[in-house]
């Protein structure tokens, strides 16, 4: 009888065994779509800012942007929470599903008119970010 050979990626310690793959917590994986929430609406109040500012003095007094940066802030704390429970190669990815969240947000704040190319991207992201948090 042959002698077992290990499996080429075991030398990379990749996991292959796909029934033992992750330990990141269902709150971990909560807290990172909350913080795509508050990701997407700073990118609205980036917009809202982006209409009225000059990049002079002006933009101290742009409120819209303090709103946005706050938020992001908020997303980064979240983040860095989300991080402390669950693996980077199954969180960091998740992010993508702000990609779905500023779609809708433009629909429903600026109106905006959403083409079938851009949903099919965004169904396809939505599909990859599964794939990618699979099992985990």
């Amino acid at each position: 009888m042959p002698p077992k050979r290990e499996h080429p990626l075991n030398k990379y310690k990749i996991n292959i065994n796909t029934k033992k793959m992750g330990n990141t917590k269902l709150s971990a994986i909560i807290l990172i779509i909350i913080s795509t929430l508050f990701i997407s609406a700073a990118q609205v109040f980036y917009k809202l800012a982006s209409k009225t500012m000059m990049f002079d003095i002006s933009t101290l007094f742009n409120y819209y942007l303090y709103i946005g940066l706050l938020l992001y802030g908020i997303a980064a704390v979240l983040l860095i929470l989300a991080l402390k429970n669950g693996e980077l190669s199954t969180i960091y990815p998740m992010i993508a599903t702000s990609y779905l969240w500023v779609i809708l947000l433009s629909i429903f704040v600026f109106n905006e008119s959403i083409n079938l190319f851009k949903w099919i991207g965004v169904t396809l992201i939505i599909i990859g970010v599964a794939i990618l948090g699979g099992k985990s």
